[in-house]
């Protein structure tokens, strides 16, 4: 199959029994569009390092174990 010569697009609802109007018709098709919508596509997600686990703990300024585990952990990201 090439770009030139497509094949034709097959239907996907057929109405193999009476003659609908033009309503009944938009009336299936907003059921059928709304029925199948499916979930977004979820977007980028935001680095938000609130509540991080490391925040809870409390050293004090001048300790080894700030520098250590919680500026490595924020500089990490």
């Amino acid at each position: 199959m090439t770009i030139d010569d497509p094949a034709p697009p097959v239907p996907e609802v057929q109405i193999l029994k009476g003659k609908p109007t033009d309503e009944e018709i938009a009336a299936l098709a907003t059921v059928l569009a709304a029925a199948g919508g499916g979930a977004p596509v979820p977007g980028p997600q935001e680095l938000n390092p609130w509540g991080h686990p490391v925040d809870k703990l409390r050293y004090s300024v001048s300790s080894w174990q700030r520098v250590t585990l919680l500026e490595r952990t924020h500089m990490r990201r």
